[in-house]
């Protein structure tokens, strides 16, 4: 009997429930299983509250009692709740189920043997001992259920999309936020009974029960003698969340439910775009924490510009806006002075340029940004997403001229995702950066490189640059590179901008099509020693054009920069034009092409290189211009260094050119060979 509740057990209750629903139930559709096991759940849960037992011994000692037949399973448990049901503890305030409107169970009279394996399934959680120690609030059952559950339903329809938010970002991220509320004595300027909680696309209400729970605690610890009363008044009105899928709705009021809190202001409606209920709370929320839908695009002349918190400063007429740059704004009208707003964003929102950048700019210039935090690409990964994602963490307070920003990168969020019997699973791992980040957002130390595993920096909001939010431009590696970089000047070499050494100007130059006379250099015709390999070159006949580059370019790949591709383009007895996944550099100082190119493969700027990309996965990441423009080279300044850089580049050169020479001759004895019959 298990006293409790942890991932491997529940993954394996899980599982187990999948199967016997494919091979003795009647559901195939994943939704409906997990309708199905909240209810189950919930009806272990509610006997539970009386200290009953839910098991198979308590189901055939009531089929015995109502039938005369203790194998009556399947029966039993249909009748057990339907009598459950019915009690307001179910209800919502018009009457109907919080369960939908088929509120019973699934399963048929005849189905005994089904009906028994589930039940022995869901006895294995002692729910006794979870709702006396409360240990039940330590582990989110229906987020849970959820990921293990639903993971292809939603996956065509971005408005609907729905990526539940783990406790391991949760946790540590209201940390942070109550730290904050703490040390401005928040709590002191308001009532505590008024206090107001929101999450306005709330899906199976994670955030809105770890953010209440969090609430709950501090009132606690604050020794008040009316605190009971006080979280009393909070449960009764002040958690408040929306979401537009009904199933998410109820989902997420049973998991309110399990707090204890009302489920009355907890409502279907599209927070994004429709005028609902939340919006009388436009200017009166504390704290928001919210993972919004990401991706879908809504009209601006669609849209209630009064919803909207500095969308009419956006140049944005005839267009459209991506539903989570919505959604950002909406929460900053709903946020009371001086309140708090946690969010997850995609990488667009942090650097991508057009309508993320305007919507970024404001945010920037009207909020105080407290921090910013970057998840590793498996934070999703369960419900079938890599995509890159940071926090976005402010308060709704004008900033000042030196506000300083806490930028961390997350590397490890404490689980990796395997599949197992075809479902993506969370297997545990013992390290959890969020909450070392946290801990070191906490201390009262402010220093510009906080830390260097994880990366937590701080930086002055006029620091940014070009005003991009992406922790990675301001890792504590690329910081401490930096810093190694500006000791160079003693040794002959000062430092200088990338874009101060070569141009980037590739005005006039012809978009061609490969042909005989024309051959096209792509990314990965770069070998790893930065020669090309002409050979495939020959052979490469792309639909697409590509730019025309001459001799002596500097051609470096602006995808996944990581892999480091560059190269220069050599003396060729044909036309070359090469992909647009190149950048197309020129140099216009002292220093020889060759030279350049190796200072980019070199390990103190490679690092500036990859902290300075950006995009929706770490297999689809891109340094723009601008970054790449602004990479720091050292420069030689003395002519014992200008002779050094000089000699460096000549012997690249020369070794390229050898190179060539023998690659054609090797290909020209290969082709001798191969005629010889």
């Amino acid at each position: 009997m298990n006293t409790g509740i942890n991932y491997k057990l529940f993954y394996e209750i899980l599982l187990r429930l999948r199967e016997d629903y494919h091979s003795y139930g009647r559901i195939d559709d994943s939704n409906a299983k997990l309708d199905e096991i909240v209810k189950l759940i919930m009806l272990s849960y509610y006997y539970a509250l009386d200290k009953k037992k839910f098991s198979l011994e308590f189901v055939k000692k009531e089929s015995l009692a109502r039938y005369g037949d203790s194998e009556k399973v399947a029966s039993t448990l249909r009748d057990l709740f339907d009598d459950v049901i019915k009690e307001q503890f179910f209800q919502n305030t018009d009457g109907t189920s919080i369960f939908g409107g088929n509120p019973s169970l699934n399963i048929q009279p005849s189905e005994d043997m089904f009906a028994t394996r589930l039940i022995s399934e869901i006895e294995k959680i002692d729910f006794i001992n979870l709702t006396e120690t409360n240990a039940i609030s330590d582990f989110d059952i229906i987020n849970e259920c959820f990921g293990h559950f639903v993971r292809e339903n939603f996956r065509n329809n971005k408005e609907d999309a729905q990526y539940m938010t783990p406790a391991e970002i949760a946790t540590p991220i209201l940390d942070m936020v109550f730290h904050d509320f703490i040390l401005e004595n928040y709590f002191d300027s308001i009532k505590l009974d008024d206090f107001t909680i929101m999450d306005p696309t709330c899906g199976v209400g994670t955030l809105l029960v770890e953010s209440s729970k969090r609430y709950i605690s501090y009132v606690m610890s604050t020794g008040k003698k009316n605190k009971d009363d006080i979280i009393k008044a909070f449960l009764s009105s002040g958690v408040i969340a929306q979401d537009k899928v009904d199933r998410m709705v109820r989902l997420s009021k049973i998991n309110t439910l399990l707090m204890g809190g009302n489920i009355q202001n907890i409502n279907a409606g599209n927070s994004i775009c429709d005028a609902t209920f939340i919006d009388h709370y436009a200017g009166k929320v504390d704290l928001i924490f919210t993972n919004p839908p990401f991706g879908a695009e809504y009209q601006a002349d669609e849209l209630h510009y009064d919803d909207y918190c500095g969308i009419e400063s956006l140049s944005i007429t005839n267009s459209s806006i991506p539903s989570e740059l919505l959604m950002l704004l909406k929460c900053l009208r709903l946020l009371k002075e001086n309140g708090k707003l946690a969010i997850v964003l995609p990488d667009s929102f942090f650097s991508a340029k057009g309508i993320n950048a305007q919507v970024r700019n404001y945010v920037i210039s009207n909020y105080t940004i407290n921090a910013v935090v970057e998840m590793p690409a498996v934070t999703f990964a369960q419900a079938g997403t890599r995509t890159k994602t940071s926090i976005l963490y402010l308060t709704n307070k004008v900033p000042s001229h030196c506000e300083e920003i806490v930028m961390g990168i997350c590397n490890d969020i404490g689980y990796t995702v395997k599949e197992r019997m075809g479902v993506p699973v969370k297997i545990k791992t013992k390290l959890n950066e969020m909450e070392l980040i946290a801990k070191i957002y906490c201390t009262k130390t402010r220093m510009p490189i906080m830390s260097v595993s994880p990366s937590v920096t701080n930086i002055l909001v006029n620091e940014l640059i070009q005003k991009v939010l992406n922790p990675s431009f301001y890792s504590a590696d690329r910081l401490q590179t930096i810093d190694m970089l500006q000791h160079i000047q003693t040794n002959g070499y000062e430092l200088k901008k990338l874009s101060e050494i070569v141009s980037f100007n590739t005005i006039g130059r012809k978009n061609m099509n490969a042909n005989d006379d024309v051959k096209h250099i792509s990314v990965l015709h770069i070998n790893p020693d930065s020669t090309i390999d002409f050979q495939q070159v020959l052979e490469y006949d792309p639909i697409s054009k590509g730019r025309q580059c001459f001799e002596g370019d500097i051609l470096f790949s602006k995808i996944n920069p990581r892999i480091p591709r560059m190269t220069v383009v050599p003396k060729f007895n044909k036309e070359l034009v090469c992909s647009n996944e190149f950048e197309i550099l020129q140099p216009i100082a002292d220093v020889g092409a060759y030279a350049i190119c190796f200072l980019l493969k070199t390990s103190y700027v490679a690092k500036q290189i990859e902290n300075l990309t950006s995009g929706t996965s770490s297999s689809h990441s891109r340094i723009k211009r601008e970054q790449l423009a602004d990479i720091l080279i050292p420069y030689p300044i003395t002519q014992e260094a200008k002779e050094q850089f000089s000699s460096i580049n000549n012997h690249i050169k020369a070794a390229f050119e050898s190179k060539y020479v023998a690659d054609e001759s090797l290909r020209s004895q290969l082709y001798t060979l191969e005629r010889i019959h």
